[in-house]
Formats: structure tokens, sequence, C-alpha cells
């Protein structure tokens, strides 16, 4: 969203409408400006902006009228209050009116993009949650990374063939959602979904939960009562945890399978059933068996078509997927304002190694939705666990990235240490650039070690820097090839290379532009 973003600024001076201009179409956005707020009231109307940055002290009318006219024009417009005059009363005066945050001025150009982008998250956040209540069922199962993709083109092959699947996986990974996604995507859709999870019901109980039971066949039976199978007649039942079902329930479930037939519990009849049969399993069904834990014929019977759906840790490019999904339910399910995750907390969620996979994110997403009170979720706000494993885990990555800068800078040839398509193309300055990198090479070929490796470099730099422009010409050349080379690791992914590097989105564009990556 943030690319086509349209930011509105208003403010009486000349000098800060300049700069956010700059600043902000350099990043991609949309930049409309007024000097006062009955222009900034009718560009708002014609404009329509995402965001509406607005100073509070005006002439004409001030940034607190205008936010108020905005907020009746627009009850979700998001409007970021500006002023140098940070008093108690402004500021509550502006929150009470709706203002989305307050930003005192002297404020820096990245601060201000932050709490642009966190707005921006927000609202996408609200805009998600309004298709989420709309969407069908099977929709539930979330990703874009390689190995959901596999997991897609398998339920495609399987729901259209009435064939009996199973599913295998971690607890929580998503199994009962790959499940309702074959059913509803079968022939069998309008009929009924039915799952029942065989650990959680009691071996005594389970042949009357399945297959139903007659009047008078156990005490308390006072009424005959259907079974799961009966009830799901033309439909789908999905058996979770199937691996923890006992040897004679197996052997019933095999008939059942076989005959495509039940007989109630204290009844005589067999009753024809019609039903499709997924099931599910966390456990190495084929080590069961060997332990003569699990039926070898029920096995082959129950998994005509295997899906493994993989663990969360293994597919991590879907976390910050899942977590703005989550997020986007809880919006539409709680009252107020809807709430948004920071990108700090997007990167420490996505360096968590989830031992409980989908099921133990969503609780973190919702004990974090619970506990902030502001509009956006905050690493802070993340529970304890996850918060602090996930930042050692960001920390243990920044560390082995140090280690191996040794290696990563060693180049197999002058050429990548510069991208190439961000050589000059005057030849003096190719020569130049070569002469330079010819010496980076052959320091870097010597045996050194990291912090000679980087004193040297340093020393070249500087040698061939101009004066009065050292710093900036140092630190952009490392800061050049250390984005080439974050971009090139993630598969030019901006996403996955923001979080990686700690900085946000927007920033990573700004620096994209700024040596034309």
């Amino acid at each position: 969203m943030a690319g086509n973003a349209k930011i509105l600024v208003v403010d009486d001076e000349h000098s800060v409408r300049w700069a956010f201009e700059k600043a902000l179409q350099k990043v991609g956005y949309e930049v409309m400006l007024a000097e006062n707020g009955i222009k900034g009231l009718s560009l708002f109307e014609s404009f329509k902006p995402d965001i509406t940055l607005v100073d509070i002290r005006m002439p004409e009318m001030d940034g607190l009228q205008m936010l108020k006219r905005v907020r009746e024009l627009d009850p979700e417009a998001q409007v970021i209050v500006m002023t140098a005059y940070t008093d108690m009363e402004t500021t509550i005066t502006a929150m009470k009116l709706g203002a989305y945050d307050f930003l005192s001025k002297p404020f820096s150009i990245d601060e201000c993009m932050l709490l642009i982008s966190r707005g921006l998250n927000s609202k996408k956040s609200r805009v998600e949650a309004e298709i989420a209540t709309q969407a069908p069922k099977s929709s539930a199962l979330k990703g874009n990374s390689p190995a959901m993709q596999e997991v897609y083109k398998l339920i495609g092959k399987v729901s259209e063939e009435d064939v009996t699947v199973l599913v295998t996986g971690e607890s929580g990974s998503g199994k009962e959602l790959v499940a309702q996604a074959i059913h509803y995507n079968s022939k069998r859709a309008s009929q009924p979904f039915w799952a029942i999870n065989c650990t959680a019901i009691n071996e005594s109980l389970m042949e009357s939960e399945l297959f139903g039971y007659e009047k008078g066949a156990f005490t308390g039976a006072n009424t005959s009562k259907p079974g799961m199978f009966e009830l799901a007649q033309g439909g789908t039942i999905f058996l979770d945890e199937i691996g923890d079902m006992n040897l004679e329930m197996q052997a019933k479930l095999l008939r059942v399978l076989e005959e495509r037939e039940i007989v109630r519990v204290g009844g005589n009849k067999r009753i024809k059933v019609d039903v499709r049969l997924v099931a599910a399993t966390n456990k190495d069904l084929r080590r069961a068996i060997g332990e003569n834990r699990f039926r070898e014929d029920l096995y082959h019977r129950i998994k005509v078509i295997e899906i493994k759906l993989p663990a969360l840790r293994e597919r991590p490019e879907d976390i910050p997927l899942l977590s703005r999904y989550f997020c986007s339910i809880l919006a539409a399910q709680r009252k107020g304002a809807p709430k948004s995750l920071s990108d700090e907390a997007i990167a420490v969620l996505s360096a968590y190694s989830w031992p409980g996979n989908v099921r133990e994110l969503r609780n973190a997403i919702e004990q974090s939705y619970t506990l902030s009170r502001d509009h956006v979720i905050l690493p802070e706000h993340l529970p304890v666990e996850v918060r602090l494993r996930g930042i050692l885990s960001l920390e243990g990555q920044r560390e082995n990235a140090s280690e191996t800068f040794y290696e990563t800078i060693q180049p197999v040839s002058s050429e990548s240490i510069m991208p190439a398509h961000s050589q000059k193309e005057n030849i003096i300055e190719d020569e130049k650039t070569d002469q330079l990198q010819n010496k980076m090479v052959a320091t870097l070929n010597t045996d050194f070690n990291l912090a000679e490796a980087i004193q040297k470099i340093v020393s070249i730099l500087l040698a061939n820097s101009t004066s009065g422009n050292a710093y900036s010409e140092v630190m952009e050349k490392v800061e050049q090839e250390l984005l080439h080379q974050c971009l090139e690791k993630h598969r030019w992914n901006q996403v996955q290379t923001a979080s990686w590097l700690g900085i946000t989105r927007n920033t990573l564009r700004a620096k994209i532009d700024k040596y034309g990556l």
C-alpha cells in the first residue's frame, strides 16, 4: 500500500511543507500540500488521503478545528497532529478529537516516516479485517511460501477426487484448515463438514459419537441419536489425531470405510453412509504400526493421498502475512479503533521459532492485541517468551553476520565489491572505481583478521575520498554494498530485507532509490 499511499501535509511553514514533499515523494508516496486549514480541508475532500499531517497553530483555521471537521467527514480518517507546543491540554484535546498520533516538533524525518508507516499498516489491517469477515471458510489457510504453494497444489488435485486424505504435521500447524479447504473446494462443499478430535473424546464414547446409538443402548440413552457419519451424510468427516484412536475403534472404522455402512450402538440395522474421510495426525504412524499401536490395513486405507503440512518455522516468510491476518480478524471482532503490528514487532515475530506453530502465533497476536493500549502493537506488547527469544534470535543473526563478514566481503572478482548497476558511466570514474576495488581485493586476499580487514578497507576508502565529504563518501560506499548484498540474500524481497536489517521498509525504499539499486 505504501507505494500508492496518499499523504496530505497541512502546515503554514513553507520549509516544513517543502521538506515533507521531498522526503515523502522520494519513498513513493503521492503528496499534496496546503498552507492553512481551509485549503487543507478542501484538499482532504477531493484528494482523499490515506494519512493527513496537520500543524496545530495556523491562521484562519487551526489544526484542531480542521481535525474536528475531518473526523466529521470521515470518522475513520487517520490524522497525525504536529506542533512545537506540547502542552498537556492540547495533546489531550487532539487525541479526544480522534487524532491517530501526536508528533512534537522538532522531529526527524525517520521518526515521521515510521509513524506514517504504522498508520498505513493500521489502515491496511482495517481493510483486511473487512475482507476477512466476508471471506469463505476455505480462505483461512494462509501462506505464500513455496512450501505452502505445494500444499495448495495438492489440495487442488485431491478436492475434485473423492479419495481419502491423510494430513500430517505438527500440532497447531493448521491440519483442520487443510481439511476444510479440501471440503469447501470439493463437490461436497454444500454438504456438512464435521470435525472430531480423537484425543478429546473418551474411548468408551468414541463409537457412539461416530456411529450413534439406539434408545436403551446404555444407561442414560433415553432416546436414539445419530452419529457423525449420519450427520455428515453427503459431506466430509475430519478425524483429527487419528493416531490416538484405540485398536478396537480402528477395526470398526476400517470396516465402515470398506463397507460404507454403519450400525448404531445397541442397534442391528445397517445404515448406508456417503461421506468422505479426511484424517490427520502429528504422530509417526509407521512407527506406531511397528509398535502395534496402529493397524497397517487402516493406515493404507486412510493414506490414499498424504498432504504434509510444514511447520511454521519452516516457512518464516509467511509469518508477517499470518500475523497481520490474525490482527485484522481481531480488529473486526473487537470494539474500538483497529490495531496494527509495527515493523519492529513483525521482525521479532519472524525471528521466533514457534514450537506451537500457527496456533501459538495466533494466541500471541491475540494476547498482544488485548494488552496493547496504543493503536500500534510494539515488541514490548508481545508475550514475554516470544519477545525474549525473538530478540535473542535477531541478535544472534547479527552476530553471525559480523563473524562471517570477512568471508562475505571477500570477492571472487573485483566486480563483487560494487554492484554492476551502480558503476559510473563516465570512463574516468570507472577507472578510479576499478583501481579502488583492486586495492580492496588485494587487501582482503591477504591474511588479515576481521578488525584488521575493516581497518584496511576504511583506510583505502578514506584515501580515495574528498576533503569535507569523507564521512558521507565512506559510509555511503559501505551502506550501498551492505544493502545490495542483503537484497540479494533475500532475493530482493524488501519486506524480508528491511526486517533482517532492522529498518523500516520505507527507509529501505528510500535508500534503494538513493543508490539506484
